[in-house]
């Protein structure tokens, strides 16, 4: 039976495994997945005993005509060279790998292959993944990697030149929206009011409910804004300060992370020459 194979169970990899799973989009009997330290799938072995556990990327190449790769940008070269004399005129890679354009896989294998940008988020099946697929790519194929990234989460299909902007919107997003308010509830400490733990719950729970407001009620932020801060209030002299400072912040922010972006993928680019 063809399988549907997975390479790699580092950390977004499990994470996105144990995700489908989850959600029954795939049976476990389905799924064939490989890893350099094979102890690590002990425990999914353990719970979905039907997952077949390859020895190799050669023999889930071999078995399966879609392939996802869940390893490093800088394995998936030396993975793609390992198991190209595997595949077929068939097989659909479907790699993870941030800041690797499809161009440049393309060197390496050139068939079908869709580019995702997964999400932290999809731990708790909230989120997006964005997703682009070059022209080899059937529309039955590319249903396919957005119904597997639909059962964790939101799927936003981009262009791949978006893929930079869009990655700071939402698979960086995470950690910047966590240093903020990180930052923000450490301010609050000074004043030796709430313990550390106290003021991360109120702040949490806060931006729990926020976001939840903005959704399920289909506010803007600027409705939300708008309610909270009263002409000539508090808020919004907490506001003033904020306009002052992060516009500058943030636009810092984007230009740091899309040279960061730029010049990996130049790296990449010679890399792929050779």
């Amino acid at each position: 039976m063809e399988k549907i194979g997975f390479i790699g169970y580092g950390a977004m990899g499990s994470m996105i495994i144990r995700g489908i799973l989850r959600s029954g989009v795939l049976k476990e009997s389905e799924m064939i997945i490989s890893t350099r330290s094979l102890n690590k799938l002990s425990d999914l072995q353990k719970s979905h005993p039907e997952i077949e556990i390859a020895q190799s990327n050669k023999t889930v190449a071999e078995k399966s005509q879609k392939i996802f790769l869940f390893i490093k940008t800088g394995q998936v070269k030396e993975s793609l060279e390992e198991i190209n004399d595997h595949t077929s005129v068939n097989t659909h890679i479907i790699c993870i790998a941030a800041g690797l354009t499809i161009e440049n896989i393309e060197k390496v294998f050139p068939g079908k292959i869709s580019k995702v940008i997964p999400s932290l988020t999809s731990e708790v099946n909230e989120g997006i993944s964005l997703v682009a697929h070059n022209l080899q790519v059937t529309p039955e194929d590319a249903e396919f990697v957005e119904k597997i990234f639909q059962s964790i989460g939101e799927v936003k299909i981009v262009n791949e030149k978006e893929f930079p902007i869009a990655t700071n919107l939402t698979s960086s997003a995470p950690a910047f929206i966590s240093f903020i308010i990180m930052k923000f509830t450490e301010s609050a400490l000074e004043h030796d009011i709430f313990t550390r733990k106290e003021a991360e719950e109120m702040v949490t729970e806060t931006l729990y409910g926020t976001a939840k407001l903005l959704q399920e009620k289909d506010l803007t932020f600027e409705d939300v804004i708008r309610q909270v801060a009263t002409k000539g209030g508090i808020t919004e002299e907490g506001l003033k300060v904020l306009d002052q400072g992060l516009t500058p912040l943030f636009d810092e922010l984007f230009a740091s992370t899309l040279k960061k972006y730029e010049k990996v993928e130049t790296q990449l680019d010679n890399e792929y020459e050779n």
